[in-house]
């Protein structure tokens, strides 16, 4: 049931009850000279027809309104405050499908990058701990080389056994001051095996080779990660003998030729002025074959007595000792010249792996900084929102207060 007013321009509004019939408005403005508004008249001074809903105690339309108004508000407000509390405009396929599948993949991309960036870190321990090794040789080898010089310039020593193995000590031999110069380089050589042994991290080194091992050094290749890229690892390879040192799996071959032997292997023919018989000297192992099985194997060594090789050649086959002392120099040099190269390929090693790293963690950052522009939330912008909703929200609730009271209101008509 509806009821209507009229609004007269510049009259104000009047109830039905109090309007004059069409027929009282006709005769007055006949008495008074006047007309009834035609069509072409302006549609402003025609009255104005406005409908009013009646107030139910059945259905409260307004507080319906406000209900709604505050469901909505809370909705969002709820939708801000996770934003907030979680950081992310974008948490799940349900808030932006292709935003999230984006992310979760370049997340999942990150944490391979990750991955390749523990892996160039082990790498670079291994390579950094081989270097430091390296180092610790050449420096002792720098002094043996020195050692021999000073003596070149001692007094001849005599032997008591011209014709002795070559890792037994002759006691006449063993009472001369160049014995005392071939116990210092004994101990030179000691430190620089003992270098070689530990320059081990995480189990790969990458200077020593030991017996037993399930690949030969000349079939060993080391292998580091150093990238992923479209699904794809990449990797860096390393072969052993590049950067061995020793090796005491070498054994004997037939021929001249060894692919295992590596620096310091075996003996060093030194050519000996003055004799048909070259002089030899061995470092740390000398080449065998296995009694059963026949395989080539290396027998270790713990004193080796260079000079007293040296010393024992000139008695026993005649060579020049000036010439034979100058030569051994010329071998150790280079020796020297040989694991020089070997660091400056260690040393390649090291900086690649530096790029490596470096590119890596750039991809880490540029994919990182990429997913947040797509799913991370404007923390300023959010804040401002739920303070803006949260009044609302406060608005909404007086609201639907002031709404609920309005049928109360009709009791007082009974009054």
């Amino acid at each position: 049931m509806q009821a209507f007013s009229v609004n007269f321009p510049g009259r104000g509004w009047f109830p039905p009850a109090l309007l004059p019939s069409p027929l009282t408005r006709n005769s007055r403005n006949r008495r008074r000279g006047s007309q009834l508004p035609s069509a072409h008249e302006d549609a402003a001074s025609a009255p104005i027809f406005q409908w009013h809903s009646l107030t139910s105690i059945h259905t409260n339309i307004s507080a319906m309104f406000s209900l709604t108004t505050l469901r909505s508000v809370g909705g969002r407000l709820n939708d801000e405050s996770e934003k907030m509390s979680s950081g992310l405009r974008v948490k799940t396929a349900a808030d932006n499908a292709a935003y999230w599948s984006i992310s979760t993949s370049m997340r999942s991309d990150v944490k391979a990058k990750n991955a390749v960036s523990d892996s160039v870190g082990l790498a670079q321990g291994v390579v950094d701990t081989a270097y430091a090794g390296m180092e610790n040789v050449l420096e002792s080898f720098v002094e043996i080389r020195n050692l021999v010089i000073t003596a070149s310039d001692m007094p001849q020593p005599g032997f008591k056994d011209v014709v002795k193995p070559t890792f037994s000590l002759d006691p006449d031999y063993a009472k001369s001051d160049v014995y005392k110069i071939d116990q210092r380089i004994q101990q030179l050589q000691d430190q620089a095996k003992a270098a070689m042994l530990s320059a081990s991290f995480s189990g790969v080194n990458l200077l020593y080779h030991g017996k037993n091992e399930a690949d030969k050094a000349s079939q060993q290749v080391f292998t580091f990660t150093t990238g992923y890229s479209d699904g794809k690892v990449q990797t860096l390879n390393i072969k052993a003998m590049d950067t061995l040192l020793l090796n005491d799996d070498f054994g004997s071959y037939p021929g001249e030729f060894n692919p295992e032997r590596t620096l310091f292997d075996g003996s060093d023919i030194i050519d000996a002025p003055g004799s048909f018989t070259p002089a030899s000297i061995y470092w740390y192992n000398i080449p065998v074959s296995n009694p059963v099985t026949g395989d080539p194997e290396a027998y270790p060594v713990d004193q080796t007595y260079i000079l007293q090789s040296i010393e024992n050649h000139v008695v026993r086959f005649g060579s020049d000792r000036t010439g034979l002392y100058s030569n051994v120099v010329a071998s150790i040099d280079q020796k020297i010249q040989q694991r020089t190269s070997k660091m400056a390929y260690v040393g390649t090693v090291q900086k690649s792996l530096e790029m490596y790293d470096e590119i890596n963690d750039k991809m880490i950052d540029t994919a990182t900084s990429g997913i947040g522009r797509l799913v991370d939330a404007d923390m300023e912008t959010t804040a401002s929102k739920l303070r803006a909703l949260e009044t609302q929200q406060q608005l909404a609730i007086q609201s639907l207060a002031i709404a609920n009271a309005a049928p109360g209101n009709l009791g007082q008509l009974f009054q």
